[in-house]
């Protein structure tokens, strides 16, 4: 087919228009493509087929046709034994000139959408190096498809599949923008929208029915008049944090129309919905949390009051007991002391634990540092956990160096420390098994272990273990408040050391911690 120039430029500023006036919308982007370039070629038959991820089909249309079924078996035909899949797949043009005689056409039942004989021309839509998809237009004349004809069907298709491209980018992200706007509306915690600036544009149901708002009075509020923004850490901006992109979590009050305080949990961060940035804040009643927190700090101040006295008389009389009768008494009788002995001294560590994780985490330490003995700690703290161990029918042995220093440190809550992970081990290790408590010197730290060949702890569990009343939890497990490896993590801290597990399933698990040589108080 001969074509002359201006009928070239003429045809491609007609499609150029048409497809600037489609307002983005892939359906009618890729019907207008097909008809118009078919007109502009005098081609009467023609299929556009766009692909998505994984090879997938996303939108087939052919020329002349308005049944879907029609189109479905003919495009098919055309992917999977036709011209389609082979410029798909090569990434280039391909002109057939004889339908008859190529084998790269599929025979074709009885259809007045695609003819038996002529030519045909595919073509790929690429943009940003990948295929959207690919561009057919068959003639009924043989070597149709000249010269002139591909290069206008070359510069169609590039026009084609920037428009492509950005149709399917404007729909994918209009998508997001709907999917996002009702998971917004139908949340069941509030959330508010607001500028960079922090003036709120939009809040969900939730969120008004929290603060007591109408949808259009919250709009006229900045986000500082419904909380208290107060700042982060080291006296960071929390704006400029959020506006830098970092996300930020922070405990506040939140007013209420009525004027009511809330205490909230917010969490924050920066969007881009659609082509406008907001930041999202989510807004978590912790009225209740806050609760059984001081339900939990209440009674850990009463059962350190009400039980260390008590605890006290205990060991006391069965430490005097014992002495009265460790020349006269029956061996049977002694032995059950001891044992009670124990217990009471276990009890007063418990305790103990629980009034220093009270001040620790009231800033109150109150280290009584002093230079200690770090194998004087450890054999101390063998000794105790020892009795207990050989009850349990369990072997305690050692792996220590022979270079460990002494280090300033309060001796009695690190030697806690030790005791509470040799009592977790024990605890936590089948009879005829094996603790091996380990320490040596490090570059700046002493570091010490304990490992035992208990069950394990698994991987999403290993962090949070050292959080006040956590427990790994599997069938027949010991029971327990978990206390012990919390105050272990706070007193670890608070001497400046770091304290972790490493662990696998059904493998052991090794406790470890490391007391820095020159050990600081760790910052408030």
């Amino acid at each position: 087919m001969t074509i002359s120039e201006k009928q070239r430029l003429e045809s491609l500023y007609a499609i150029a228009r048409a497809l600037h006036s489609q307002e983005l919308d892939v359906r009618r982007t890729l019907q207008t493509i097909l008809a118009m370039t078919g007109a502009a070629v005098g081609a009467q038959h023609g299929a556009v087929i766009t692909f998505g991820d994984n090879d997938t089909v996303t939108d087939a249309y052919l020329l002349g046709s308005s049944s879907p079924d029609d189109e479905r078996a003919l495009w098919n035909l055309l992917i999977e034994r036709g011209l389609a899949g082979f410029v798909y797949h090569s990434q280039r043009t391909i002109v057939l000139r004889d339908l008859r005689t190529d084998p790269r056409w599929p025979h074709l039942p009885e259809t007045p959408l695609l003819p038996r004989t002529g030519s045909a021309v595919g073509l790929p839509l690429q943009r940003g190096g990948r295929t959207l998809g690919v561009l057919i237009f068959v003639h009924a004349e043989v070597d149709h498809f000249d010269a002139d004809l591909l290069d206008m069907l070359e510069a169609i298709v590039h026009m084609a599949a920037a428009a492509i491209g950005n149709a399917v980018e404007f729909s994918s992200a209009r998508a997001s923008t709907e999917r996002y706007q009702w998971l917004f509306n139908e949340s069941i915690v509030p959330i508010i929208l607001t500028s960079r600036e922090g003036q709120i544009i939009d809040a969900n149901r939730e969120a008004c029915r929290f603060l007591g708002y109408a949808r259009n009075q919250i709009k006229r509020l900045p986000i500082t008049a419904v909380h208290r923004m107060g700042t982060g850490p080291v006296g960071t901006n929390r704006f400029q944090s959020l506006q830098m992109g970092e996300e930020v979590a922070f405990r506040t009050t939140a007013w209420t129309a009525a004027g009511i305080d809330v205490p909230v949990q917010v969490r924050a961060r920066r969007l881009v919905l659609g082509e406008q940035e907001v930041i999202e804040w989510v807004e978590q009643d912790i009225t209740a949390q806050l609760e059984l927190e001081q339900l939990r700090a209440d009674l850990t101040a009463m059962v350190y009051h009400d039980l260390r006295g008590p605890l006290h008389t205990v060991s006391s009389s069965l430490s005097a007991l014992g002495r009265l009768l460790a020349s006269s008494g029956s061996p049977a009788v002694l032995d059950l002391i001891q044992v009670g002995l124990r217990s009471a001294r276990q009890l007063t560590r418990m305790v103990n634990s629980l009034l220093d994780i009270q001040r620790i985490e009231e800033g109150q330490a109150m280290l009584d540092r002093k230079q200690t003995s770090v194998h004087n700690l450890l054999s101390t703290a063998a000794e105790l956990v020892l009795p207990l161990a050989t009850e349990s029918k369990l072997r305690l042995s050692f792996e220590l160096a022979d270079d460990l220093p002494f280090i300033t440190v309060d001796g009695d809550m690190i030697l806690r420390v030790i005791v509470n992970l040799l009592e977790n081990a024990v605890k936590y290790t089948p009879a005829g098994g094996q603790i091996t408590l380990g320490a040596k010197l490090e570059a700046d730290s002493v570091r010490i272990t304990v490992r035992d060949s208990g069950p394990g702890i698994p991987p999403h569990m290993q962090r949070q273990v050292f959080d006040k009343f956590s427990r790994v939890r599997y069938t027949d497990a010991p029971r327990g408040v978990g206390l012990g490896l919390a105050f272990c993590r706070l007193a670890v801290e608070a001497h400046g050391g770091r304290i972790w597990v490493e662990s696998e399933p059904g493998q052991g698990a090794v406790f470890a911690f490391a007391l820095p040589l020159d050990a600081q108080p760790a910052a408030p």
